[in-house]
């Protein structure tokens, strides 16, 4: 089974298109997750210290590494459609 040219890009640009879904509804969760802790973050226990800016920070490196695995496997799909 063949496949041509044309096929292979509309499958990696349908893979960029789906990358970028992906990371916008990544981007809302965790948005809505720092928002929620933010908001919620004076309710929690007396032996647990945490502050606002170490959460927004964690949360942020969480949002990072997410990007680069997923941004890494797509790099890793369109290298293997354009070696069909």
């Amino acid at each position: 089974m063949s496949i041509n040219q044309e096929q292979k890009e509309k499958n990696i640009r349908d893979l960029e298109y789906n990358h970028l879904l992906n990371k916008q509804s990544i981007a809302l969760v965790l948005l809505g997750t720092a928002i929620i802790s933010v908001i919620l973050i004076s309710k929690l226990p007396e032996g647990i210290k945490l502050n606002k800016l170490e959460l927004l920070i964690s949360l942020s490196i969480a949002l990072a590494l997410v990007f680069q695995h997923f941004s890494k496997k797509l790099e890793k799909k369109v290298e293997e459609i354009r070696n069909l």
